[in-house]
């Protein structure tokens, strides 16, 4: 079964999947990641942020360019 495809809620053309791209400390490359909450700064880390992050997915629409990203339930 495939996943059903998703519509741009602005212009309502088709929706791709992707992912938002991080570099970090020699360009260390990552996934962006939801945090609850609001950053605290950190002295030596740049912001202080809890163990349990989430992954996100994004979705880039196919005639806008409108983006929109989901942080899924963590598995229980």
């Amino acid at each position: 079964m495939t996943a059903p495809e998703l519509e741009c809620c602005k212009c309502h053309a088709p929706m791709h999947p992707g992912y938002l791209l991080e570099e970090g400390h020699a360009n260390e490359r990552s996934i962006t990641a939801w945090v609850e909450g609001q950053p605290q700064k950190s002295f030596w880390m740049g912001l202080k942020t809890p163990r349990e992050k989430l992954a996100t997915r994004t979705y880039r629409c196919t005639g806008c360019g409108y983006l929109e990203s989901y942080a899924p339930a963590p598995a229980a």
